[in-house]
């Protein structure tokens, strides 16, 4: 009986060293350097992990990432630090110090020239296992790691730079989405590849900081759709047809980005911008995540406006909603304008009555019944803003509340007090 318990336990410690030291040898997220002899900086690893959403259909396309398996994208610079290789690819781990990217892509030569171009197009040339072609690393001492069967300027040994500034390159985010919306190319040459053309500089850096913006083609489909993510690749979402799918952000974006697996958020509104819809929903998202723990909450351009000379900005107005028995519930609004300012205001969380004798009502409405009076100053949870009974258009005149007991009911608008304070970003 002893020998079998001691047999049990050191398996079970087997067991656990195993799980810690391949869960230990996992690429660190981050960015990594190359240098010559003289110091000088000849190559960039970029090591990225992204938490998507999977097993979603979407015009027939299947989503399918791969929650914690980072994306590694290599850049080659020459002597004035010019990109002249790219590779991207997915960490496959095989061992506790090794691992292999079994699909990814190369920007080179010309189609390299035309991806650092504004209104150029051009098709990553697409490598996989099925096609014979695999790249390798290792990760044996921490803050290190090393490249194989890249390239003769990719190969060799990266340190991990501490407080890097540097952009992640477009071949990750190209290689990310592939691999979400156009894994079946890796596999099979007759599936025909996406074309991009860039265009940054006209619809992301004016804006909220530097944006990557690429229009996306291919020559089974009619349509032209476009992809935009920020530099850094916080996000990366999709426009098609003025509907914006997020595809995924970064693993550390969130310090709980439970958000990712249930919100599948569209946007609508013609006249909106990707980017200021990315805006929002990356302000929401770090400032107020409890707006979007119903998969169901969406944004919704309600007016926009713009100004008058050669420098003049669009705002978008807009309002964050949820679907409230058979209507909406707005649990928010805010504009954001091309200038990169955004005005914010939340409309849900601890709030109290103004007012003495206020009426908590069953409905919407003053033509139902009363659950009670509250005076100035009585705390409650607000959990949106709803239309009254009957009205057509998008005029939030009730608040829902919850009361400290758990009862439900409405209160006239004017009688709340003590929302959130409104955000406003400047300029």
């Amino acid at each position: 009986m002893k020998r079998r318990r001691m047999f049990l336990t050191m398996m079970t410690l087997l067991l656990l060293l195993i799980s810690v030291s391949a869960w230990a040898m996992l690429p660190e997220d981050g960015i990594y350097e190359k240098k010559d002899e003289s110091g000088n900086v000849t190559a960039r690893m970029f090591i990225i992990t992204l938490n998507g959403k999977a097993s979603e259909t979407q015009e027939g396309r299947t989503m399918e990432t791969s929650p914690g398996a980072p994306i590694i994208a290599l850049q080659a610079l020459d002597g004035s630090g010019n990109v002249t290789e790219e590779l991207a690819t997915c960490y496959i781990w095989k061992t506790d110090t090794a691992g292999a990217g079994e699909t990814g892509l190369r920007l080179r030569g010309e189609t390299l020239q035309n991806a650092m171009k504004q209104y150029s197009k051009f098709t990553p040339e697409v490598f996989s296992t099925s096609f014979g072609q695999q790249v390798e690393f290792g990760f044996v001492n921490e803050g290190e790691a090393n490249a194989y069967n890249c390239s003769d300027a990719l190969n060799g040994k990266y340190v991990k730079k501490a407080d890097a500034t540097e952009y992640y390159p477009v071949s990750a985010l190209l290689y990310a989405y592939e691999k979400t919306l156009n894994h079946n190319a890796f596999q099979n040459k007759n599936i025909s590849p996406n074309s991009y053309t860039r265009k940054d500089e006209e619809q992301g850096e004016p804006w909220h900081g530097d944006y990557y913006v690429l229009d996306v083609s291919n020559p089974d489909r009619q349509d032209v759709w476009t992809v935009t993510a920020d530099k850094n690749l916080h996000i990366v979402m999709e426009n098609h047809q003025h509907n914006y799918y997020f595809l995924f952000v970064k693993k550390d974006y969130n310090a709980e980005p439970s958000w990712v697996g249930i919100t599948w958020s569209n946007f609508t509104g013609t006249a909106m911008t990707s980017t200021n819809a990315l805006y929002l929903h990356r302000h929401i998202t770090l400032n107020a995540p409890e707006m979007l723990e119903n998969p169901d909450t969406y944004i919704r351009m309600t007016d926009f406006y713009s100004g008058e000379g050669p420098n003049a900005i669009t705002t978008n107005n807009m309002a964050i909603l949820q679907p409230e028995d058979n209507d909406v519930m707005r649990l928010g609004h805010a504009s954001v304008g091309d200038d990169g300012r955004i005005r914010f205001f939340k409309e849900m969380g601890r709030a109290s009555i103004k007012g003495d004798g206020v009426r908590i009502r069953e409905q919407p409405n003053t033509n139902c019944g009363i659950l009670g009076e509250k005076d100035n100053g009585y705390p409650l949870t607000v959990l949106g803003f709803v239309k009254e009974t009957g009205e057509k258009y998008l005029m939030f005149k009730w608040a829902k509340v919850r009361l400290d007991d758990g009862t439900v009911g409405y209160v006239s608008a004017q009688f709340i007090q003590g929302i959130d304070t409104p955000y406003d970003s400047g300029i």
